[in-house]
């Protein structure tokens, strides 16, 4: 048996995929803003092919260094993190240099007194402009889910509680939106969260993001979101409205042309009570994905639990 240790109190985890140019200054940075605070510093090589991996190498006697012998994904980089780390809390922090690590100081005094802490970047900061019109709809969507005003929705710079990481890894995409779903099961479990207003810099390097591809991504993780946090909503609005429709006009009918049944308006209200039941299921399907993610989670902390004490 060996003598229990505390988890550390912080971790900073860094996803690297290809970032050569840019990820040594970042981890040194991290290095430096976080000098004098009990953190463990975490770089996740996502199967680099740039050169990535000898510049992460040079920190290897300061920082942890988890590799990917294969690309996974942004999101699943940060969930190899999540899981390679005892600490209470965990932050991310992107390496391709648009996050100062001066930011991460504020935002680790705001986990003290918060569950759940978000980077806020200036309007439109670091978002090109053929990309705005998605991000329109994706933030519009996402406060219609959270019913509040979200001043940014995937900003990478972020952090929050290891153990509700873990509550909802299971949930969370490997990609890029990784950062939005995490924001959005934060918003609607009620968690105690916070916005800091970050500093962000151009990225260096070439982005990864491909225009037509992600656009087309954007727009299905807005449905996604609907459907895995309310469905009901989602569902509900169109179907009453369908309902209240087909009943209005079938009432018209009656009062202008007598004992009539109108085709279109029985249509109509089947649509609507054919979606709402949709909406049933769905928000069931959904209840049932959030409490098979919570139970993997309770099998990770016993596994570490046992882990911890041998």
């Amino acid at each position: 048996m060996t003598e229990h240790q505390d988890p550390c109190p912080f971790a900073v985890i860094i996803p690297v995929y290809n970032e050569a140019e840019a990820v040594g200054e970042v981890i040194q940075g991290v290095l430096d803003a976080t000098a004098g605070i009990p953190c463990e510093i975490i770089a996740v090589d996502d199967g680099s092919t740039d050169g990535s991996s000898d510049v992460i190498e040079r920190f290897s006697d300061r920082i942890t260094i988890i590799k990917h012998l294969s690309n996974h994904g942004y999101g699943a980089s940060l969930k190899t993190g999540i899981r390679g780390t005892r600490a209470l809390n965990v932050i991310f922090l992107d390496s391709d240099g648009q996050h100062d690590p001066a930011n991460l100081p504020p935002l680790i005094e705001a986990l003290k007194t918060h569950e759940m802490v978000f980077g806020e970047r200036a309007k439109n900061a670091g978002v090109p402009l053929i990309r705005r019109p998605g991000k329109w709809i994706l933030h519009r969507v996402c406060n219609f889910l959270a019913v509040r005003k979200i001043p940014d929705i995937n900003c990478g710079l972020r952090g929050g509680r290891r153990r509700i990481y873990m509550q909802m890894l299971d949930l969370l995409p490997d990609g890029f939106s990784f950062s939005t779903t995490s924001l959005m099961f934060g918003m609607r479990s009620r968690y105690s969260t916070v916005f800091v207003p970050v500093i962000v810099h151009p990225r260096k390097g070439s982005s990864t993001v491909r225009i037509v591809y992600d656009g087309m991504k954007t727009l299905l993780l807005a449905l996604r979101l609907m459907m895995l946090f309310d469905p009901m909503r989602a569902f509900g609005y169109p179907a009453i409205s369908l309902m209240a429709i087909g009943i209005l006009y079938q009432i018209y009918i009656f009062a202008k042309w007598g004992a009539h049944i109108e085709g279109g308006a029985i249509l109509t209200l089947l649509a609507g009570i054919i979606i709402f039941h949709f909406g049933l299921l769905g928000d069931q399907i959904a209840s049932l994905r959030k409490e098979m993610s919570s139970q993997t989670s309770l099998f990770w902390e016993d596994h570490e639990r046992q882990d911890n004490s041998s």
